[in-house]
């Protein structure tokens, strides 16, 4: 897998990409784009094979931390990497060398993360991310059912379970399933 880092700096190109895309590109836009362009090692990678693909998206990183670093060093400008959307930023005029801890980027320097990771963790890290999935929609749809924001705190999800158990407790004439469906909501937020 060393072979892989070793390849030539992908630097300017993807320099050249990200400005000809102000509005940022998705990870997996770009991978295609360097797939289309022919650039190894994406062009004949099987993203359709777990660890193919997570060395892929953490060759592509690797070589985004670099050209963040390049660009902050050099004043000419930042980047904002996320799966979601890889953003070239102009300069914000920020202290050249003075970098705030930031665990994804040390993630992504340190190869060694490249040569030790297995199909095995890979497949871990993906049910880890979709159990974590689950529990996201989980506390969304807890909170739609409680009427809370985001923010909520543990004393405004209290106060709105009381209010709604109230209301729907079947000792009161209310619905026995809906006040069940609103206790479930409070437990699954009071235990965030």
């Amino acid at each position: 897998m060393r072979a892989i880092l070793n390849s030539p700096p992908l630097g300017t190109l993807l320099l050249e990409i990200l400005s000809a895309h102000p509005e940022g590109v998705r990870e997996h836009a770009l991978i295609k784009m360097l797939q289309h362009q022919g650039v190894e090692p994406f062009a004949e990678s099987d993203l359709a094979d777990e660890l193919t693909l997570f060395r892929i998206h953490f060759f592509l990183f690797h070589q985004l931390y670099l050209l963040q670093g390049v660009l902050r060093r050099e004043q000419r400008g930042d980047l904002r990497i996320h799966c979601l959307g890889i953003i070239l930023l102009p300069w914000c005029g920020e202290v050249p060398g003075v970098e705030e801890a930031d665990p994804m980027r040390a993630y992504y320097l340190d190869t060694t993360h490249l040569d030790t990771t297995t199909r095995q963790d890979v497949i871990g890290m993906i049910a880890g991310f979709w159990r974590q999935m689950g529990r996201w929609e989980q506390q969304e749809s807890a909170r739609a059912i409680l009427g809370v924001k985001s923010g909520a705190g543990r004393a405004e999800i209290r106060q709105r379970y009381w209010e709604l158990s109230w209301q729907h407790h079947p000792d009161r004439g209310g619905d026995g399933e809906r006040f069940r469906v609103i206790a479930e909501a409070a437990d699954v937020l009071l235990k965030m």
